[in-house]
């Protein structure tokens, strides 16, 4: 009687070992899918969605001021809160229609401008030419990107239709990598991740997601793992012209209390000297007396 109740106990450790085994397995495999989203995909459950996504591409804005289309996408923060929130790591990508070289270079600072500081990485979405435009898409293409150089060092990614690549011969080798869409079969163009499909499933979302898939996993992982560390000004020139790249405070005091203001971005301030907080972080002092942060990513010299 003891030896059958000891096997039974045996027995049922057992089991429950293997359905703990079975279901870390299945919430493991299900992180699987990689899915774009925007304000179409409408109130996403981050909750749900989290446990089917490895990682998720998010928009921040289509077109530019002065496009007849524009607009900045009102789920932009939500989406990238709630990504971040469920521990989804997600990049971010900007719906472009270039029609001058200035134009690529104003689309690309407010694009970082608009975007989230979570994101590990951006992606230019290059797949339509307005009507009339004249000049080689390239040059727009090449415009962009080296502006976004000069404000990140996070990972910039090229987005675009197998179609659109072939018809104005894109070269993007510049980029950390390649995202193509292509739903008949798979692209015959460089592709590190591939759009698939667009009428997907997830978890989450009631309606259709574009769905991708990795052709070079290596690659696409290293979008969303290899984070640059922050960089700040240690050193600076009484004088100094800055832009200002993302939306920032001004301050009283090198600790950033006592808030003075709003610098916008794009706005170009005048540097008096590097200061630090009581914790040895390094800020910069304006001409007028304020302080700003010294990190690279909100700020670059003119």
């Amino acid at each position: 009687m003891k030896t059958n109740q000891l096997l039974k106990r045996i027995f049922a450790g057992s089991l429950a070992l293997v359905s703990a085994l079975t279901v870390g397995t299945t919430a493991f495999a299900a992180k699987t899918k990689i899915a774009d989203v925007s304000q179409y995909q409408g109130n996403i459950n981050w909750s749900k969605a989290s446990k089917d996504l490895r990682m998720t591409i998010i928009r921040v804005k289509h077109g530019n001021p002065g496009d007849s289309d524009y607009r900045i996408d009102p789920k932009r923060d939500v989406n990238a809160n709630g990504a971040h929130k469920y521990g989804t790591p997600f990049g971010q990508y900007d719906y472009t229609e270039f029609n001058s070289t200035a134009d690529a270079v104003n689309d690309a600072r407010q694009f970082y401008a608009l975007s989230n500081k979570n994101a590990k990485f951006y992606a230019l979405d290059n797949e339509h030419r307005v009507s009339g435009v004249k000049g080689h898409e390239q040059t727009y293409v090449n415009a962009w990107y080296n502006t976004m150089r000069t404000l990140t060092k996070k990972p910039l990614v090229y987005y675009s239709y197998q179609s659109f690549v072939r018809e104005h011969s894109i070269n993007y080798s510049k980029f950390n990598g390649s995202w193509i869409a292509n739903y008949s079969q798979k692209p015959n163009v460089a592709t590190d991740l591939w759009q698939y499909s667009s009428t997907g499933s997830l978890s989450g979302i009631s309606g259709h997601v574009d769905l991708s898939r990795t052709v070079d996993n290596s690659t696409v992982t290293k979008w969303y793992t290899n984070t640059p560390k922050d960089s700040y000004f240690s050193s600076i020139k009484n004088g100094q012209k800055l832009r200002v790249t993302r939306n920032i405070g001004r301050y009283q005091t090198a600790n950033l209390t006592g808030k003075k203001g709003s610098l916008k971005y794009n706005t170009i301030v005048t540097a008096k000297a590097i200061a630090r907080s009581h914790g040895g972080t390094y800020r910069i002092q304006l001409s007028d007396g304020s302080y700003i942060t010294a990190n690279q990513s909100y700020v670059q010299v003119q």
